[in-house]
């Protein structure tokens, strides 16, 4: 029977996915996009809960609820192996838009100190690219994301007090800390419909754009977008002559396996979910996986060193935010190690991202503030701050790269429940990491301290990797194929006509949300590969 041919193949929905099926359309092409799992069917509809032992991965996710147990992967379904003594909680969508239908939507661009820093401490390999070039594709993907600041915030007179504090810390220590503007995906014209995190149809929830409902609408517009849902791909398919064919996968709701043909793969399926069809696209040409001559395939997987997190209350900071209003928002990006100042203790460093938040209130992925009943023993112990205003610091900071923190195919078969061969994952947090962690805290309380506040609280304990949700790496893009999978195009350098754009190809992984960048990668590998379809060069 003859297979179904397509001009382009898009393995994923999410943010990387959707930027690529509507970039692809646009210029004319038959794209397919291909999803594990299946539909939201109405943004005013509450998901149906699930049941909640199937999810013990999974629901350790922050925006994991009753209202989004839905989009998340079934863990009992979709197993994966750790070693013993390294955690780590891989968070899964199963549905179409992916991860873009939970996200918290903050959105910063990386610059040349994050492309060149191995450059400057010799860890890792530098990006095979710098900013001036990826720029223009930042702009594209700020307006496709609808990017805003929060300075029109209406706590932005509490967000100036803060500021004029963190001023007078500068001038006293020198530390270098600036509060920024947040800088956040909104969609404005989803006011009215159902917040998916806490069900308010309010106009003051931060409702982050999906690719659901901008680039695959989008791509759906133009009349060339073929979606298939519940389908599961496994495997790259590869000719004699090393060019990529096709895929094949199975569809979940019938255990029917399936190829489809097309001149273009693009893999959008997140960085591990990528890595594992790579890894099990093995042939006598790729043995140890496709496009893996250089060995780094499922090598160096990042995550952001997160949760930690200092709460401070305000007396003097002005009216009360008000119940179910959203939280004041502000940024202090990374400020170490930029001149040559770098700390003794660790490499890199890290940013904060600001709430304002009243103190017996519990922040939603959307913005808005909930009184939140699981979390009664925090409640409990903020009660008699009750009738302050709060500000909260979250961290994120860099994760080297190292060669020790891999995925792989598990070696004793472990496999999903359609057979698919399950990833082992080996990840844990270094030196360098706890060290950078301890430093968080100290210069959070140290600086909230300085702004006038009280420390109420402070997670002193970073979490294991994968629950800051921006695992990256793995397949790397570099600047010559001894040392990388990918060039700086996102093409992969041993198969011409296969793209790998979701986080997986960063070389590092920086301070910022990764989201921004990988819209913009994959806006650049779209352009790049239609102008070698063009050119007959794949």
């Amino acid at each position: 029977m003859e297979l179904e041919t397509f001009d382009a193949i898009v393995v994923g929905s999410g943010v990387a996915g959707g930027a690529a099926a509507q970039q692809l359309c646009q210029v004319g092409l038959r794209v397919l996009v291909l999803e594990s799992g299946g539909t939201l069917q109405s943004e005013n509809e509450e998901p149906a809960f699930s049941n909640i032992s199937d999810y013990q991965v999974q629901k350790r996710c922050y925006a994991f609820s009753t209202r989004t147990s839905n989009c998340f992967a079934n863990d009992v379904e979709n197993p994966y192996a750790t070693v013993h003594d390294s955690p780590f909680s891989w968070i899964r969508a199963r549905i179409v838009g992916g991860r873009s239908l939970l996200w918290a939507g903050h959105c910063y661009r990386m610059g040349d100190e994050d492309f060149t820093a191995a450059l400057q401490d010799g860890i890792g390999e530098e990006w095979p690219l710098r900013y001036q070039e990826i720029a223009p594709y930042y702009d594209e993907a700020e307006r496709l994301l609808q990017v805003r600041d929060e300075t029109n915030d209406s706590y932005s007179a509490q967000i100036k007090n803060l500021t004029a504090a963190a001023d007078r810390l500068q001038k006293t220590n020198g530390a270098g800390l600036k509060l920024a503007p947040t800088r956040i995906s909104h969609n404005p014209s989803k006011s009215g419909t159902l917040c998916i995190h806490c069900g308010s149809t309010s106009e003051q929830c931060v409702r982050p754009v999906t690719s659901s409902g901008s680039t695959l609408a989008a791509a759906f517009s133009t009349g060339r977008l073929t979606l298939w849902t519940h389908v599961q791909v496994h495997t790259v398919i590869v000719n004699s002559r090393g060019k990529a064919t096709g895929v094949a996968g199975i569809r979940t709701t019938t255990g029917e396996h399936f190829e489809v043909r097309a001149r273009v793969i693009f893999l959008c399926a997140s960085a591990l979910e990528s890595t594992r069809i790579l890894l099990n696209s093995t042939s006598n040409q790729f043995p140890d996986g496709l496009g893996n001559s250089s060995g780094v395939l499922g090598r160096y997987l990042m995550d952001h060193v997160s949760g930690i997190i200092a709460t401070a209350s305000f007396k003097d900071d002005g009216a009360l935010p008000p119940e179910n209003h959203r939280a004041g928002m502000f940024y202090i990006p990374r400020w170490q190690s930029f001149r040559g100042d770098r700390s003794p203790s660790f490499l890199r460093g890290y940013g904060y991202q600001g709430f304002i938040v009243r103190a017996d209130h519990d922040l939603l992925p959307c913005g808005r503030t909930n009184k939140n009943p699981l979390l009664q023993k925090t409640t409990q112990k903020l009660a008699e701050h009750d009738n302050r205003t709060t500000v909260r610091l979250v961290a994120f900071g860099e994760m080297l790269p190292n060669r020790e923190n891999y995925v792989e195919l598990d070696k004793n078969g472990a496999k999903d429940s359609l057979g698919v061969p399950a990833l082992k994952i080996s990840c844990r947090l270094g030196k360098n990491e706890l060290a950078m962690a301890s430093d968080m805290v100290s210069c959070a309380v140290n600086y909230l301290e300085a702004a006038g506040g009280e420390i109420i609280d402070v997670q002193k304990t970073p979490w294991e990797p994968g629950l800051a949700i921006h695992e990256a790496g793995t397949c790397r893009m570099g600047n010559t194929p001894q040392v990388s999978v990918l060039n700086k195009f996102n093409q992969c350098h041993e198969i011409s006509n296969l793209f790998v754009t979701d986080a997986s190809c960063f070389p590092s992984v920086g301070t910022q949300n990764p989201a921004l960048t990988i819209m913009a990668l994959t806006i650049r590998a779209c352009r790049y590969a239609v102008d070698q379809l063009r050119h007959g060069a794949i």
